[in-house]
Formats: C-alpha cells, sequence, structure tokens
C-alpha cells in the first residue's frame, strides 16, 4: 500500500495514472496484484462525496470501499492489518526471540488502535474484567484480532506444523535437533521452536 497526496487537480486522472505507472513496475518485476482484492479509499478535509470515480488496474475498475464518509469498523480493522499486523506477520521468525517486556509494548499499540477502531474508553472495566481484557475481547469478537503474543505462537505452530508435515529437511533437522537437546537435560525457558514442537507433536506421531 502506498499513500499519494494530491493536493489539487482531476483526482480520477492522478489516482489512474499512478496505478498505470504501478502496472508498469510490477510487469517489470514479474509481479501481480489481485483486482477483486483491491479496494480505492479516498481520504480528504472535505466531504463532498466522490461517488463516479472510475479507478481501474489492469483494465478492471477498483470499486470504492465505501461510498460514503467516515469508515466502518471492518474497514478500519482491514487498515490496520495490512499496515501494522502485517508487518509483525512477516517479522514472527524475530519477534518470537525478544523479551517479554518488548511483546507488551507491541500489545499497547495494539491495544490503541483497538481503542481508536472500536472507540472503546481507557476507563472502560466491570466488576471482573480489566480494560486490557475488554480490549483483548472485544478486539477478537468484533475485528478477528488475537493478541500479540497468541498470534506470533499461532504463526509459529502453523510455521513449524507445515514444515513437519511436507518434510521440510530444515525444519525436520532443527526440531529434531531441539528435541534431543532438551530431552537430555531440564531446562526453564524453552525456545519457541521447542514449545511449538510439543503443542503439535500429537498430530504427528513417531513411526
Amino acid at each position: 500500500m502506498k499513500l499519494i497526496v494530491f493536493k489539487s487537480g482531476n483526482l480520477e486522472n492522478k489516482i489512474n495514472k499512478y496505478t498505470n505507472e504501478l502496472e508498469l513496475w510490477l510487469i517489470k518485476w514479474k509481479m501481480k496484484i489481485s483486482v477483486e482484492k483491491s479496494r480505492s479509499v479516498v481520504f480528504s478535509r472535505y466531504k463532498k462525496e466522490s461517488d463516479n470515480l472510475n479507478l481501474k488496474n489492469y483494465g478492471n475498475r477498483i470499486i470504492l470501499s465505501n461510498k460514503k464518509w467516515g469508515l466502518n469498523q471492518n474497514t478500519l480493522g482491514n487498515l490496520y492489518k495490512s499496515l501494522v499486523g502485517s508487518i509483525l506477520d512477516y517479522s514472527f521468525p524475530c519477534l518470537n526471540s525478544i523479551s517479554e517486556n518488548n511483546i507488551k509494548k507491541l500489545q499497547a499499540i495494539q491495544n490503541t488502535a483497538v481503542r481508536s477502531i472500536l472507540i472503546i474508553k481507557y476507563d472502560t472495566t466491570s466488576k471482573y474484567d480489566t480494560t486490557s481484557n475488554i480490549v483483548h475481547h472485544e478486539a477478537f469478537n468484533k475485528l478477528k484480532l488475537l493478541t500479540v503474543s497468541n498470534r506470533l505462537f499461532e504463526l509459529s505452530e502453523r510455521n513449524v506444523g507445515t514444515g513437519l508435515s511436507h518434510s521440510i529437511p530444515l525444519v525436520v533437522r532443527l526440531v529434531k535437533e531441539y528435541k534431543e537437546g532438551f530431552e537430555s537435560r531440564y531446562i526453564a525457558y524453552p525456545t519457541p521452536l521447542y514449545n511449538c514442537y510439543h503443542t503439535i507433536s500429537s498430530f504427528f506421531p513417531e513411526t
């Protein structure tokens, strides 16, 4: 995703000019984006609606994600997942090794985004729930967002599981080495890879 700022002129022509340039760049690097998954969002200080924009990519029209000003919760949630969640997802091999304190900092960023999207006040509490618990509950129920730690574990579990199910040599060798190493001695803090292996090992019985 790229943010383009246009101060004046014909909005439709300028956006189409950019998408044409993007097409040429993608063709050059042998890449292609999905038109069906593409949506155009216009950010403006003015509230004059632009219902008639005819934006195209690969000759196909890109529909407006919302014809009314003010984005709904689903669109805002998808923006968060695209701009912030994708960074966490693609960085999960590194993030699984960072400290718990840094995980909490990442969770604080996600909590702030969720509060803004769902309009949850900072003092929202109940007799049995803390503010954080309410935020996590609402994030999952309304935006399908897991906590940062749970999302990282899910990605690690999926990665190791896929590696074992497809007998990827590197994953199989690493799991074997970790298993042999940890079974030979007591380890107070197992690594993320070993934790994932123990979680999914029942699905891959030894032969």
